[in-house]
């Protein structure tokens, strides 16, 4: 997969069938639009393009804006890969580029330097200056030109239509088991192992702790059942998520217990599949308590597991 940072030089040889969108968590929803991409990309025997943001527009469009997000630039461009992606456009957005001419991103952009003959998008895709373009608006131009145009549908499970929206609001709560059936995978911290105070070696839990990314979506603080992925290993374990109250700490970090495993982990990158909440993290009146809770943890963790 040939990745692009920037589009002053961009240049796409091939024709492509091209992809819009943010793309965040790449949910069923997106899983559906890709899938019709490579359907078309193959079909026409083309390449397969997708074109998306960094940072994510809403980010650089309103000054205050929180919006925690449910994967990393990294993350996404990894599951892009794996799906098969010829070309991926993480382009940057900036307050210029918001203020581009619908059409003008249409000719200059996804027809001259994407050398798009197909463009697939969502329902309620929206682009250009104060979103003046529509999905509907970039049909009938691109018919003009001679360019299919594929508008996906809402695509709804459980009755719900899937929106990444409504996924951060189940992760916020902490339903993982809902946000995994949504996104069609477990929800997922990666990082770097860092050296920590200690404290769960002492106890006798042993664990690899994790920073998570500051614009990175975060269930509750608490403990959960876990699936750890190193070098292409799975290995189940008990996660807590939080800041050590009882230790009276003030950071927030995700330290797992991996089961069965003493290797040292230092500087390894991990990713952490959350796969159920056991519980709330609260403050205890002594170490031993804790330890006490600990155990508990792992006989649930490993019933809840033993099924994967």
């Amino acid at each position: 997969m040939k990745i692009y940072h920037e589009l002053s030089s961009l240049q796409i040889a091939n024709c492509t069938a091209c992809g819009i969108g943010n793309f965040d968590g790449i949910h069923k929803g997106h899983q559906k639009l890709i899938k019709e991409l490579l359907r078309s990309s193959q079909l026409r025997n083309i390449d397969s393009l997708i074109f998306t943001f960094e940072p994510h527009p809403s980010k650089v469009l309103s000054s205050d804006n929180n919006v925690k997000f449910i994967m990393t630039p990294n993350q996404k461009q990894q599951i892009m890969k794996s799906y098969g992606i010829d070309h991926f456009i993480l382009a940057p957005f900036t307050l210029e580029f918001s203020r581009i001419n619908y059409k003008d991103f249409i000719y200059d952009i996804l027809i001259n330097k994407c050398n798009a003959k197909v463009i697939v998008v969502g329902y309620n895709y929206r682009f250009g200056y104060k979103s003046e373009g529509t999905a509907h608006t970039l049909k009938e131009i691109c018919h003009k030109e001679g360019i299919d145009t594929i508008i996906i549908p809402p695509v709804k499970y459980k009755g719900q239509i899937i929106s990444s929206t409504f996924i951060r609001n189940l992760i916020e709560k902490g339903d993982m088991k809902s946000a995994a059936e949504f996104l069609g995978r477990p929800f997922t911290v990666e990082g770097f192992v860092q050296h920590g105070n200690g404290i769960g070696k002492k106890l006798g839990f042993p664990t690899a702790n994790i920073l998570p990314e500051q614009e990175l979506i975060l269930p509750p603080r608490g403990v959960y059942a876990v699936l750890v992925r190193w070098k292409d290993n799975i290995y189940k374990g008990v996660a807590n998520l939080g800041i050590k109250p009882t230790f009276n700490g003030d950071s927030i970090w995700l330290e797992t217990h991996l089961f069965n495993f003493s290797k040292k982990l230092y500087g390894e990158k991990l990713e952490v599949m959350f796969i159920d909440n056991l519980r709330r993290e609260i403050k205890f009146n002594t170490a031993e308590a804790l330890a006490m809770q600990i155990q508990n943890d792992f006989i649930r963790a490993m019933e809840i597991l033993k099924l994967i």
